[in-house]
């Protein structure tokens, strides 16, 4: 009877020991998981935080380039804004990764520095007076440390992905298989040293932001069209026979339409007025038969077989041997950017198989265009005396307030062949807004 008492009390601390040792385990394997959730969403945190800081230096370096090529104050107040709250959301960004204050100190000063500087620079050209050679030189210097930054950032973010770099808060180098994984704080000391040193695709074309932000202009007053009408005017503008066009859906939004397709194109035509909005073909290119000038040249023919006159090629791009051009009207030798209409071209047998005309109706109308107040070479005398004038012209471009400008677009170039496009108010001489001309092997951009 004792040695079964005994042997009752053995099996009881047994169990009351494996059930603290499965207690215990339990809260491990919980403790784990709630550890590795914690972690991935401070990994995922980390890389949405690098990724704007890349975003924001990238878009640091573009502000100071245009403003080296300011020439007043203006122009360059606008960019001393955009340069202040970059490198604001750039701090921001930064304070947010797992390093050190010790490894970010250097380009900490460097986001503190870059807009306060270009501040000073504003306020001096308010005041009347120039900026100097030395103030030059030291803006040339900001842009290249931000464009060897913006590169650095470039790598960073590539190893995060590829897993040659970790977030880990770790000093040291880990080994994993074959592979060495490096933290981020190393990658970050190399950026922090190159920040000791210094004493700082628009695909659409010019403009394309401010196209479609405002009720389409060329629709007020037109009639309304049944969906029979304008089935037909699909059929006449695919150059096929109506009964090959069938009904798919209606479009509200800014641009009420009727979509249509046939075969394996889509159509849509306006509810009022009748235009084509857009047309979307699926054809997949090949090999390139037809040269991007010849693209251009049908493009330019297709526009004109549909009515459109007037209408200038400005910029294309290509990409997986569709080449996209954009044409805005021209009343008489003055550019209307925002009357905006892209045609894709396919390379591999010069077909037209995508047309947008959104830009063209939410802006074409009959403007009330005076003569400009200042002459060509007065508004020239506004550039900044680094530049060099190629070309220029008259151009409406609109602005971030849904109103349009008169300019003088003085296309330029620096010293070092840099092209720019400058654009002048020909009535006040103040600078309206400057880019950057991006030449490649798949077309003309701008930024």
């Amino acid at each position: 009877m004792e040695k079964m008492k005994l042997t009752r009390g053995k099996i009881r601390i047994f169990l009351y020991i494996f059930f603290i040792f499965l207690a215990l385990f339990t809260g491990l394997v919980i403790s784990a998981v709630k550890a590795d959730r914690l972690s991935k969403q401070v990994t995922a945190s980390s890389q949405r935080s690098l990724v704007e800081l890349e975003e924001y230096i990238s878009s640091i370096n573009t502000s100071l380039t245009k403003g080296l090529y300011a020439g007043t104050s203006s122009l360059l107040g606008d960019i001393s804004s955009d340069l202040i709250r970059d490198a604001s959301g750039a701090k921001t960004a930064i304070t947010a990764l797992p390093l050190s204050d010790t490894r970010i100190d250097n380009t900490s000063r460097f986001l503190s520095q870059v807009g306060s500087f270009v501040s000073s620079l504003n306020k001096k050209l308010s005041s009347g007076d120039g900026i100097s050679l030395k103030e030059r030189k030291q803006m040339q210097t900001l842009i290249e440390y931000s464009k060897k930054l913006s590169d650095e950032l470039v790598k960073i973010n590539e190893n995060i992905e590829s897993g040659e770099l970790s977030f880990s808060d770790s000093e040291y180098t880990l080994e994993k298989g074959d592979r060495e994984i490096k933290p981020l704080s190393t990658a970050m000391d190399d950026i922090g040293q190159a920040a000791g040193d210094y004493p700082t695709l628009i695909y659409d074309g010019p403009f394309s932001d401010h196209i479609l932000q405002q009720k389409p202009k060329l629709l007020e007053g037109k009639a309304s069209v049944t969906k029979e009408e304008a089935k037909k005017k699909a059929a006449e503008f695919l150059s096929v026979k109506e009964n090959t066009v069938e009904y798919s859906a209606e479009q509200e939004g800014d641009i009420p339409a009727y979509v249509f397709t046939s075969g394996n194109t889509t159509v849509a035509v306006t509810k009022n007025g009748g235009f084509v909005v857009y047309m979307l073909g699926s054809d997949f290119a090949g090999e390139a038969s037809v040269s991007e000038k010849e693209a251009v040249e049908r493009a330019s023919r297709f526009l004109a077989s549909k009515g459109y006159s007037n209408m200038k090629d400005s910029y294309y791009y290509t990409n997986d041997g569709i080449c996209t051009v954009n044409f805005a009207y021209c009343r008489g030798e003055i550019i209307c950017y925002a009357d905006l209409i892209k045609l894709s071209v396919n390379l591999e047998n010069g077909n037209i198989i995508s047309f947008d005309a959104r830009g063209y109706i939410m802006n074409h109308t009959q403007r009330d265009l005076k003569e400009p107040a200042l002459s060509s070479e007065k508004a020239k005398s506004s550039l900044n005396p680094l530049l060099s004038v190629i070309s220029s012209r008259l151009a409406v471009i609109p602005t971030e307030y849904a109103t349009e400008n008169l300019c003088y677009e003085f296309h330029c170039k620096n010293s070092e062949n840099q092209e720019f496009l400058v654009y002048v108010d020909a009535a006040t001489g103040q600078e309206s807004d400057i880019l950057i001309l991006l030449y490649s092997d798949n077309g003309i951009l701008t930024k």
